[in-house]
């Protein structure tokens, strides 16, 4: 069914059986590099047999197994709605969601971005969760299972394991609607160092977002301090990957024919990039960098980007006010972005896909007026440069609610509401409209405000996403409103400075205090 290269096959007699399931589809799941990394430490480990699913492949690739046939369901989740396709999953094959419900068989688990910010609202659902960076799961899963002789026992030796979380061993105790405290040992998030084994591609195929690229990653963690995002935290320290333990990655990728992905939160800051770029162009490799760093961008990069013919790059300006902007932990000016617009487009860059958001804490009407007036200047400036080119490309702009993640300096604030949200969206759109070359989209507010009561949830949570997950998405404004609970106090609401919050049994804001006044 799926025109790959890479993937293993191994008789699954003998072996602890791990499915694998990314609950998106193939093409969703294949561009993740987690998904990859996490198939290849299962497999590398002579006593694991790992096969995977989608929503699309409901059996496995591999061997079109049963779900039911393995021994760990592991569900790689990286955005917060796929929950909800987890649950739907569980229900299409018969198997109970609830952990009490299963006593051990099969066993659920789940790791990934989604699962590390908050596990929360499905720890209801799991047996046991996997917090933070998986490398060191393999072998623990391995000889938990073969040292054990039950379910019991094999809980017992993974509770020891860094990373591990056992939602039944560590509870939240409420006093009303709001969370007094916990009970229980507190887990501590998995942070692999030396960082010598970076993730890349191991299947390749066609049928995937990133088509024409071999992935790899080049660091881990963010050197930054945005105050919107979660990588920093969840993914700390940075850590550049020794130009050295790449090698054997970049010769796969030039074998492979592709272009090389260059994976990071910050490829600017990458201390040995000159090297990198040199080891690169020596294999013969063109690259497809990440989304660009804003005022760090050098003449040294843009001179390999021309060389590699890239056309396209992504730029995260977040919001059009400077004040604004710093106030994010993004330190750069709009006369800054449009000096990185220039340098881009004489390197050959046609086209610009531009990233904002909208409901920002302190965020006024003034506020979307300056992101129209900037992305007129991005446009003007733009296609002043590219006048003699064959073509005039596009600038594309992406606007999204921002919704306050667990673990980002904003988990704290209230999200905007949909329909507000909706006019200043609408307001950008209609200002934007008569701009030529200028392609405008969107994510609907009501998808924010779902994202944020699941982000933001508790183990209550659970029952209104099974519910969801037991309906089409057509009808899930019909289940909130039927749901006993307020979905708003999860989603909308302001949290009080000394509110104890759902994830805050593993937070690390009491080791960072003094991180306020560094750069973003």
């Amino acid at each position: 069914m799926w025109d790959e290269t890479g993937a293993i096959r191994k008789d699954p007699g003998g072996r602890l059986n791990i499915a694998l399931v990314y609950p998106n589809t193939y093409w969703v799941g294949m561009s993740n590099l987690g998904l990859h990394t996490m198939y290849r430490v299962f497999n590398d480990h002579p006593s694991i047999v790992c096969e995977r699913f989608f929503t699309d492949s409901p059996r496995s690739v591999e061997s079109s197994r049963h779900l039911n046939d393995f021994h760990i369901i592991a569900f790689s989740v990286s955005y917060e709605l796929d929950w909800i396709n987890m649950i739907r999953i569980l229900l299409d094959n018969r198997i109970p969601v609830r952990r009490e419900d299963r006593r051990g068989s099969p066993i659920v688990m789940a790791g990934g971005a989604a699962a590390t910010i908050n596990p929360e609202p499905v720890a209801e659902a799991l047996d046991f969760c996997f917090l933070g960076e998986g490398e060191p799961l393999g072998d623990a899963l391995a000889d938990a299972f073969f040292a054990s002789n039950g379910y019991r026992g094999f809980l017992e030796r993974l509770a020891k394991v860094p990373g591990i979380y056992l939602p039944e061993q560590t509870r939240p105790v409420y006093e009303g609607e709001r969370i007094r405290g916990f009970e229980g040992s507190r887990p501590v998030i998995s942070v692999v160092r030396p960082f010598d084994n970076p993730g890349h591609s191991v299947i390749l195929t066609d049928k995937t977002v990133f088509q024409d690229m071999f992935l790899t990653e080049i660091a881990r963690g963010c050197p930054f301090n945005c105050r919107f995002c979660t990588a920093r935290e969840i993914y700390s320290p940075f850590r550049p990957v020794e130009v050295d333990r790449l090698l054997p990655v970049l010769d796969r990728a030039a074998r492979s024919g592709k272009k090389l992905g260059l994976v990071s939160t910050s490829l600017n800051n990458h201390p040995r990039l000159t090297r990198l770029l040199e080891e690169i162009d020596a294999r013969g490799l063109k690259i497809a960098p990440p989304s660009l760093r804003l005022g760090m961008i050098s003449e040294e990069l843009l001179a390999y980007m021309k060389a590699s013919r890239v056309n396209e790059v992504t730029l995260a300006p977040e919001v059009g006010s400077d004040t604004l902007r710093a106030a994010l932990g993004k330190r750069v000016s709009g006369e800054e972005i449009l000096k990185d617009v220039i340098s881009l487009v004489r390197s050959g860059i046609r086209d610009i896909k531009l990233y904002f958001m909208v409901g920002l804490p302190g965020e006024e009407q003034k506020d979307i007026d300056d992101l129209i007036d900037l992305v007129k200047r991005i446009r003007q400036t733009f296609i002043q440069v590219s006048r003699g080119n064959r073509r005039i490309g596009r600038v594309s702009v992406s606007i999204n609610t921002m919704v306050p993640k667990p673990h980002s300096r904003y988990e704290r604030a209230a999200l905007l509401e949909p329909g507000e949200a909706k006019k200043r969206i609408t307001k950008i759109v209609k200002g934007l409209k008569s701009q030529s070359n200028v392609i405008v989209s969107f994510e609907g507010p009501k998808w924010a405000y779902i994202q944020a009561l699941i982000a933001r949830g508790d183990r209550r949570v659970l029952d209104v996403l099974t519910e969801m997950a037991a309906h089409d998405p057509s009808k899930w404004q019909e289940v909130l409103r039927s749901w006993p609970r307020n979905p708003d106090y999860y989603a909308l609401r302001e949290r009080e400075p000394d509110e104890i919050l759902p994830w805050s049994f593993y937070s690390h804001f009491e080791r960072d205090q003094c991180r306020d006044g560094e750069e973003g």
